[in-house]
């Protein structure tokens, strides 16, 4: 019977870590013509779900093309990215899970004139 509950520890134990390894999110903002936080913050060689949230009316997108080159995509999500960039329609979300790669990187919202209007911000992975 020891076995049977060391194997039932063992899995529970998988499944903690494997939460504990997805609930690591962190929300960007996206609006008329600015990111929130402008510097997203992640450590790197930890799963993260980047939520992006357009707050707007318009669409936006969120364009870090070496960012995602860098990091590891979750399967789920990678078709999710074309071209380095995430759209995000007006007035919705979208969740991106990755293991990000250490550095610091361009973001922008790639729209016509949307970085001129000043959509630009840094990912910063340490």
């Amino acid at each position: 019977m020891k076995p049977v509950r060391l194997a039932a520890a063992a899995a529970l134990m998988v499944a903690g870590t494997a939460q504990a390894a997805t609930s690591n999110t962190v929300s960007v903002e996206l609006s008329n013509f600015k990111f929130r936080p402008a510097a997203v913050q992640l450590q790197a060689m930890v799963p993260v779900t980047l939520h992006l949230v357009n707050a707007s009316g318009g669409g936006h997108n969120f364009a870090a093309p070496k960012f995602f080159e860098a990091a590891r995509i979750d399967p789920g999500s990678a078709a999710l990215i074309r071209n380095g960039r995430v759209e995000v329609p007006a007035r919705s979300s979208v969740d991106v899970s990755l293991i990000p790669a250490a550095g610091q990187y361009a973001l922008k919202c790639s729209h016509t004139l949307h970085p001129t209007f000043g959509m630009t911000g840094t990912i910063v992975v340490r």
